[in-house]
C-alpha cells in the first residue's frame, strides 16, 4: 500500500476514477490543494482530512494510514477530544 498521505490520497482518488478537480469540488477545496497534498508538499488540516475522507467515502483512519495519526496533519494539538477520537 502507498506509504505517504499524498500517495494514498492519489491512489484512492484514482480508484474512484475522480480527477483532482472532481475531488476538490466534492470536498469543497481548490484543485491546487489536492495537487499539493498528493505531491506531499503540504499536509492537510484536520478539517481537510475529514472533508477528503467524506468525499472519497473512506474513513479518516484509512486515508491517513495506520500509525500516521500523530503526524499526519497540521495543528493536531488544537483538536478536541471528540475530534481525536474520530481520528
Amino acid at each position: 500500500p502507498p506509504s505517504s498521505f499524498g500517495a494514498r490520497l492519489r491512489s484512492i482518488r484514482e480508484s474512484r476514477e475522480l480527477s483532482q478537480s472532481d475531488l476538490a469540488r466534492e470536498a469543497g477545496m481548490q484543485p491546487s490543494a489536492i495537487a499539493y497534498f498528493e505531491a506531499d508538499r503540504r499536509k492537510p488540516s484536520f478539517d481537510n482530512v475529514r472533508a477528503l475522507a467524506k468525499a472519497l467515502q473512506v474513513s479518516a483512519d484509512y486515508l491517513l494510514g495506520t500509525g500516521a495519526v500523530a503526524t499526519a496533519f497540521r495543528d493536531e494539538q488544537k483538536l478536541s477530544a471528540k475530534d481525536r477520537d474520530f481520528i
